[in-house]
């Protein structure tokens, strides 16, 4: 007779088990849904632009009589330039020859000392920086070039959208004789 009366028991048992289980595995899809989408709405607040356009530009411009430069892209930057999480377009000198050559002008200009060659060279630069920088999709991004000088980076140029960040080098223009005046 106890084996008559186990066998209800187990079936509730075995019920309640199952149902449990069910249960459980409910709570838990529900939970792992949940999560994903958490994640997801986190990435969606990472800049999604890549500047390739730019960078392939700047590569072209720098890099034209061979490796002189690299450029690399930097997401989610905080610094003085803006007050929000912002990307960075970074040109390095690479090239030794050239870093040397950029570093004396660049001080001799700093100095008040350049010659207009090498303010033109700098201007050049600054100029190439912010004609890229207007390109940016917004006022927070910024384009940078720097060389390397030791064990640190010096920016010689460097622009958002719509302003520079490092003022650019005045370059004095030839003057033009006037042809109304020969006459």
């Amino acid at each position: 007779m106890r084996k008559n009366q186990r066998e209800p028991i187990n079936q509730k048992y075995l019920i309640i088990s199952i149902i449990g289980v069910v249960i459980f595995a409910i709570l838990l899809s529900v939970f792992t849904l949940k999560t994903p989408v958490k994640t997801t709405s986190k990435v969606a607040n990472k800049p999604k632009t890549e500047y390739k356009a730019i960078k392939e530009s700047l590569n072209q411009q720098f890099n034209q009589n061979g490796h002189v430069a690299t450029i690399k892209e930097e997401h989610d930057i905080n610094d003085s330039t803006s007050k929000h999480p912002h990307t960075v377009i970074i040109v390095k000198l690479t090239d030794k020859q050239t870093q040397k050559y950029l570093k004396t002008s660049f001080e001799a200009v700093q100095n008040n000392q350049g010659t207009a060659d090498q303010k033109n060279y700098i201007y050049s630069i600054q100029k190439i920086i912010a004609n890229e920088a207007k390109k940016l999709d917004n006022n927070y991004d910024v384009i940078q070039f720097v060389y390397k000088d030791g064990k640190k980076f010096v920016p010689v140029a460097s622009s958002q959208k719509n302003k520079y960040l490092i003022k650019p080098v005045k370059v004095i223009q030839p003057s033009k004789k006037s042809t109304t005046a020969a006459a």
